[in-house]
C-alpha cells in the first residue's frame, strides 16, 4: 500500500533542511557528502526499529522501505561503526550538573564548594565518589585530567577540588560544541517526530513567537529569557539529580534518560513579511 505524504509534512522537512544546508556550505560539506549520510541514517533507521515481529531486517526489505539500492544497503551495513565521538564531553557536563544539583555542595550563595580529591572521612563526597557516580567506562583519574586540562577544576596543595565558576560560559571549543548541537538537535527532532506520529503521551514542545519588536525590545526579551530559562533548567536538573542519588544509594538500575532545554533565536523580519497593517497574537 502507497503511503501518501501530506504536503505540510513535505514543507516542514524542507524548512528544516535549510539551516542544515547553511551549515553543511560554512564547513565545506557538499551534497555528496550530506547524500551518503542521509543514505547510512535510513538504513540504519529501518534496520534497528522498522523490524516484523521482531525478525531481523533483509536487505530488500530494507531498500524497500527506504528506496535506497540495495548494493548500498550491504555496503553501509557491512562497514565498521564509527567511533563515538563526544563522550567525556558529556561526562564532564553531567560531572558539573551534579556539583551544582547537590545542595551539600553549594555555599549559602549557591556557589560551588571545594571538595577533597580523594575520599575523606571529614567529607560526605569526594572527586572520586562524584565520577564513580556518573560512569564505570571511564576511570575517575582520566575524567579529572580531562576537566583540569579544560580549565574546569584546578586542584590545589591541600588536595581540594575546586569547580570553577568562569568554565561554566560555554567554552569557544568546537568539537564540545558539535557534540552537544548533535545531541540537542536529535532529541528536540526525536520529540517532535513523536509528536507528529500521534504518540501518546506526547513530549513537552512549546514555544512562544513574535514579531513587530525592535532591536532593542528583542534585548530586553532575550535577557527576561535568558533568566527564566536558567531558573527551568537549575530546577529540573536539581530533581533529576535527587532521584540519582537516590537511585545510585539504593542500587535501582535506572533504564531512562532525560533532555530537558531552552533556546532563543531572533532574526531580522523579511521586507516582504511586513505588513501595514496590526500584527495577530496566535
Amino acid at each position: 500500500m502507497t503511503i501518501e505524504t501530506p504536503p505540510s509534512i513535505i514543507s516542514a522537512l524542507e524548512q528544516c533542511l535549510k539551516p542544515i544546508a547553511r551549515l553543511c556550505i560554512h564547513f565545506g560539506i557538499d551534497h555528496r557528502h550530506i547524500s551518503e549520510m542521509l543514505k547510512a541514517a535510513f538504513v540504519s533507521v529501518a534496520k534497528e526499529e522498522f523490524k516484523v515481529n521482531g525478525k531481523s531486517q533483509t536487505d530488500s526489505r530494507i531498500a524497500l522501505l527506504t528506496g535506497v539500492h540495495r548494493k548500498d544497503v550491504r555496503r553501509l551495513l557491512g562497514r565498521a561503526p564509527e567511533k563515538m565521538t563526544g563522550h567525556q564531553q558529556g561526562l564532564v557536563a553531567n560531572l558539573i550538573a551534579q556539583w551544582l544539583g547537590t545542595p551539600e555542595l553549594l555555599n549559602q550563595d549557591g556557589e560551588p564548594k571545594p571538595i577533597p580529591r580523594n575520599p575523606h572521612p571529614d567529607y560526605k563526597i569526594s572527586f572520586i565518589s562524584l565520577a564513580e557516580t556518573l560512569t564505570n567506562d571511564i576511570h575517575p583519574r582520566a575524567l579529572m585530567d580531562e576537566c583540569l586540562n579544560r580549565g574546569i577544576i584546578k586542584l590545589t596543595d591541600d588536595g581540594m577540588v575546586h569547580l570553577i565558576v568562569e568554565s561554566l560560559i560555554p567554552a569557544d571549543d568546537l568539537d564540545e560544541k558539535a557534540h552537544f548541537f548533535g545531541q540537542n538537535i536529535h532529541d528536540h527532532i526525536s520529540a517532535a517526530e513523536h509528536n507528529l506520529n500521534g504518540n501518546q503521551p506526547p513530549f513537552l514542545d512549546r514555544f512562544v513567537w513574535h514579531e513587530g519588536l525592535t532591536e532593542a525590545d528583542v534585548k530586553v526579551v532575550a535577557a527576561a529569557a535568558r533568566k527564566a530559562a536558567m531558573n527551568a533548567l537549575k530546577q529540573v536538573n536539581n530533581q533529576a539529580i535527587q532521584y540519582k542519588q537516590q537511585h545510585y544509594g539504593d542500587g535501582t538500575k535506572p533504564e531512562f534518560r532525560i533532555h530537558f532545554g531552552t533556546f532563543f533565536y531572533s532574526s531580522r523580519t523579511q521586507a516582504e513579511d511586513i505588513k501595514d497593517e496590526p500584527n495577530e497574537q496566535i
